[in-house]
């Protein structure tokens, strides 16, 4: 077996008997002869046995099957490297991508742990949650658990993307911790769903003094935030009616962006790097600016795929991502992408993480220029939004009008 693929095999198997596995994600098959597109395992527990669940996802259905733990590794160490050219590893301690090149070459590629808590797998007992339910004041105020401090089914979709935003938040949050109070605002907050999740999280779990800025352009929202803030006692947490461009901050610990259509999400994101933010935290819903500047020509090799209106509108979003990372890149942030929730519990489950490090040198920001500068030129694309607010933010002549996603919930 080669090397690199048995110290991914072996990271696996340690990260499942030492309890740090949360998931592990194999995908993009080597044969296309079966229309199974991925598998997605994680532990499960049934009848006081663990056990790995594989769920083999095709293209019109998902199949299921549980193996014990020495089966199920057995299992795993068939199929990593033979079948799938990507492999994610998720545990506590850090993330492992093993990735094979056209020559079938694996490289393994280490990061930091998106997810800190390990999952416990249980299907008999009730799962621990991130956030005590029972007697929460924002959680019942915002309608999605009951009296009895009890998730309401309807709300239980809501719920998960709640607890799972939380659990990035917590594996950012050894940035954060020197700060006293750390500042933090989250822009277009709508109803504050995730807003107060967070600040419950880092003030009564992780004992921070946090001082929380909760940005949003429609004043009913904004009194209904603030009231219920003040019941929840949440004293470092304040509602303020604003657009993102308008907002100002001086120094941000934390900048926290959630489904803010299209260029919003780009002015959010430019706040963060102007505020000297330590961590940006964005996840965005549209991508109009870039899919209006795409052209295809024929000389380019994906012109018979992007005839498509849905590959295009796909590839759009794809582009648009991978530039704000490359420009947050060159401002000296490391950058991660990724889904945060599986896609049952919404479709906008992209997350882009940015944390802040070394100013790049004139050469890497250099580099970094130019793969920019040659993903525009391969589609036509004259210019990112982001890339104009940081050369020249007082020049409004190109600005695209923003406007927040409505929320309906």
């Amino acid at each position: 077996m080669d090397k690199v693929l048995m110290e991914f095999t072996d990271k696996v198997s340690s990260a499942v008997y030492k309890r740090t596995f949360v998931k592990l994600i194999l995908s993009k098959r080597v044969l296309n002869d079966q229309d199974l597109n991925k598998i997605v395992v994680k532990y499960v527990e049934l009848k006081g046995e663990d056990n790995l669940q594989f769920v083999y996802k095709y293209d019109r259905q998902d199949v299921t099957k549980n193996f014990s733990m020495a089966d199920g590794i057995k299992q795993l160490q068939s199929i990593i490297g033979n079948n799938f050219l990507e492999n994610y590893l998720y545990t506590t301690k850090e993330d492992l991508q093993l990735k094979y090149n056209n020559k079938h070459e694996p490289k393994l590629f280490k990061q930091k742990p998106t997810f800190t808590v390990a999952a416990d797998g249980s299907h008999d007992e009730a799962k621990k949650r991130m956030l005590t339910t029972k007697n929460n004041v924002y959680l019942k105020s915002l309608g999605i658990t009951d009296q009895k401090g009890e998730i309401i089914p309807s709300m239980n979709a809501k719920y998960k993307q709640v607890e799972k935003f939380v659990e990035i938040i917590d594996s950012l949050s050894a940035n954060i911790k020197d700060s006293s109070p750390v500042k933090i605002a989250d822009m277009g907050c709508g109803k504050g769903y995730l807003t107060f999740a967070a600040y419950d999280y880092l003030t009564n779990n992780l004992e921070l003094t946090v001082d929380m800025k909760g940005i949003e352009t429609q004043e009913n929202l904004v009194k209904f935030c603030n009231n219920i803030a003040q019941k929840a006692q949440f004293g470092g947490l304040e509602f303020i009616q604003s657009n993102i461009n308008d907002y100002k901050a001086d120094k941000l610990d934390m900048l926290i962006a959630l489904h803010a259509c299209d260029t919003a999400t780009d002015d959010a994101i430019y706040l963060g790097i102007q505020s000297e933010a330590k961590v940006i935290v964005v996840s965005p819903c549209c991508h109009k600016q870039i899919r209006q500047q795409m052209k295809i020509t024929e000389s380019n090799v994906l012109e018979p795929a992007l005839k498509y209106g849905i590959v295009m509108e796909r590839m759009a979003e794809i582009i648009t991502d991978s530039l704000r990372a490359l420009i947050l890149n060159k401002n000296g942030y490391k950058t991660k992408l990724f889904e945060f929730i599986e896609p049952e519990y919404t479709s906008k489950n992209l997350i882009l993480t940015a944390e802040k490090g070394d100013t790049p040198s004139a050469e890497e920001q250099a580099k970094i220029q130019s793969q920019i500068d040659a993903i525009k030129n391969k589609f036509g694309i004259k210019y990112h939004y982001l890339e104009k607010l940081i050369e020249n933010p007082e020049d409004q002549s190109w600005r695209i009008l923003n406007a927040q996603c409505a929320k309906s919930e």
